[in-house]
């Protein structure tokens, strides 16, 4: 009996050994595998931007990924264009404005860093361009007038008035007290203007931008979805200066009897004329060639006009990241981001006429106004990435960035000559392209 146990047990123990040894192939009949759809993980650094692990086959099993880590540097190529509808420098026959600067490519750098967990990402960038610079200069074919003598003595040259830059020196070359010195008795400019041949005034028209991004955003992104939604912070400094310089020599040609010679220290610093402040040299004014306000005249006059703006944005923005396309090697998504932001503005404005060669008087005016008020910044982008390995990425896209409620430097103006109010009511489009590299741990 014993033995014939014994056998039994051997027998079914061997046949168990040789079940349990054979291949699963030999039982794939047997077994049923359900389809994990999406995007599979392993649980190791992968190439992935929406999530750490790499794309496998539809009959693998998903498990949880690790945290992973990502930097990237980009370097951008943006412009901007505000489309202000600025007045004009100078009215006549060759205008000069504001339209058409800004519009050029300037280089920038973003850095990006960010941590990647199984159902959320933290993620921190910075941008910045740098000096968005653009430069108008040449020569004018008229004279400039100054008052109501481009209808006479000016007439068919450029002029300024209430509604061009240089407003001051307008309000003082059409100053009437009534008991004191008339200047319109004379029509005040720069020449050329009949007899007086001379050179035609020179100008120079600058616009320049800054710009520095901030951005915290915290995203829900789960590891296997193509989608992710994020809330977060965003801090943005854009810094504007506009500057147009003119040279000319001045004339005052006499219309009536009377005439002063040229653009007297009371016309130029009264309340209800040109509302400046002697800042330097002789208290007489501009003369003309007559010398009778002192001095050798024709002068030689530089009109110089400044406005600077800063604004600072800080608010909460929402974003969208969608995954549109992922190969093995390459990866294309979109972005878009809006938000609603506290605008802190400053404004300042100057403007400053200097004799020179004849005259050493420097008259001029500074006025600054701050306001706070509420912007909107809108952003879309279109990135592409290749994956040259697990662990680093090139990439390459293009993003527009739209900003509303901004104070730009064209836009901002003296108010009837004697107030200023900083003007928040801009817009600015940013776009352009970015290149760079993406590293993963």
């Amino acid at each position: 009996m014993r033995r014939l146990v014994k056998s039994s047990l051997l027998s079914l123990f061997a046949a168990g050994y040789a079940s349990f040894g054979a291949p699963l192939e030999s039982y794939s009949a047997d077994l049923e595998i359900e389809p994990v759809s999406g995007i599979c993980i392993e649980n190791s650094p992968g190439i992935s931007s929406y999530g750490p692990g790499n794309v496998c086959d539809s009959d693998c099993r998903q498990v949880s990924a690790d945290p992973f880590y990502y930097f990237d540097v980009d370097y951008l190529f943006w412009s901007r264009d505000s489309g202000s509808a600025t007045r004009p420098i100078i009215g006549g026959p060759q205008a000069l404005n504001y339209g058409g600067t800004g519009s050029d490519f300037e280089s920038g750098v973003r850095l990006k860093a960010g941590a990647a967990f199984e159902t959320f990402e933290l993620q921190f960038s910075w941008s910045r361009i740098d000096n968005w610079n653009s430069t108008q200069s040449g020569q004018l074919v008229n004279g400039i007038s100054f008052d109501s003598g481009i209808n006479t003595s000016f007439a068919g040259a450029n002029f300024i008035n209430g509604t061009t830059g240089f407003r001051s020196l307008f309000a003082a070359a059409e100053f009437n007290p009534g008991g004191g010195p008339d200047e319109t008795l004379e029509d005040e400019g720069l020449g050329p203007v009949g007899i007086f041949a001379d050179a035609a005034p020179t100008f120079n028209v600058q616009y320049r931008s800054d710009f520095n991004d901030y951005e915290f955003i915290t995203k829900f992104a789960p590891i296997t979805s193509r989608i992710k939604f994020g809330v977060g912070w965003r801090h943005a400094d854009l810094d504007e200066l506009m500057s147009a310089s003119i040279n000319g020599t001045f004339r005052a040609v006499d219309n009536a009897v009377g005439a002063n010679g040229g653009l007297s220290h009371a016309a130029l610093t009264a309340a209800n004329g040109g509302n400046l402040m002697l800042i330097s040299g002789a208290a007489d004014g501009f003369d003309d060639e007559t010398g009778l306000l002192g001095g050798v005249g024709p002068d030689m006059l530089n009109l110089n006009e400044r406005a600077s703006t800063t604004n600072s944005l800080d608010g909460v923005q929402f974003s969208l990241d969608l995954l549109v396309m992922e190969s093995d090697r390459f990866l294309i998504d979109t972005i878009l981001k809006v938000g609603a932001y506290n605008n802190k503005t400053t404004g300042t404005f100057v403007e400053t006429y200097s004799g020179i060669g004849n005259d050493n008087s420097v008259y001029g005016r500074t006025l600054t106004d701050s306001s706070n008020s509420v912007a909107f910044v809108g952003q879309v982008g279109l990135g592409t990435m290749y994956r040259f390995n697990d662990y680093v990425r090139f990439r390459f896209g293009w993003d527009v960035i739209f900003l509303s409620g901004v104070a730009l430097a064209p836009e901002q103006t003296t108010v009837a000559n004697t107030t200023y109010t900083v003007n928040n009511d801009g817009s600015l489009v940013i776009n352009g392209g970015h290149v760079g590299l993406e590293f993963v741990y």
